[in-house]
């Protein structure tokens, strides 16, 4: 497991309700390949499209995260095939 402090941006268009700890959605660190991974919220107890902030989340496997994964990797995440947001990793807790 991996678990890491992220900057994330819930974008506008796309999702139109927020989401609370435990939103687990798609990510994207690597083209072509897509992982599930679990936010928890840090600051707030919802997280509204157009809002940036900073949250936990933890990723069951380390291999889909990609061989340049570190602090700074920046990724998408989304439901299905549509990106609803973006992040950087700002730390790796384990």
């Amino acid at each position: 497991m991996v678990k890491v402090n992220a900057q994330i941006k819930l974008y506008k268009s796309g999702r139109h309700t927020p989401f609370f700890t435990g939103y687990r959605p798609l990510f994207n660190f690597i083209d072509e390949m897509k992982t599930s991974g679990r936010i928890k919220l840090i600051d707030r107890k919802e997280f509204h499209p157009g809002e940036e902030g900073n949250v936990e989340i933890l990723f069951l496997n380390r291999k889909y995260l990609g061989d340049d994964f570190g602090v700074g990797k920046v990724f998408f995440f989304g439901e299905g095939s549509k990106f609803l947001g973006e992040g950087r990793v700002v730390e790796i807790l384990e």
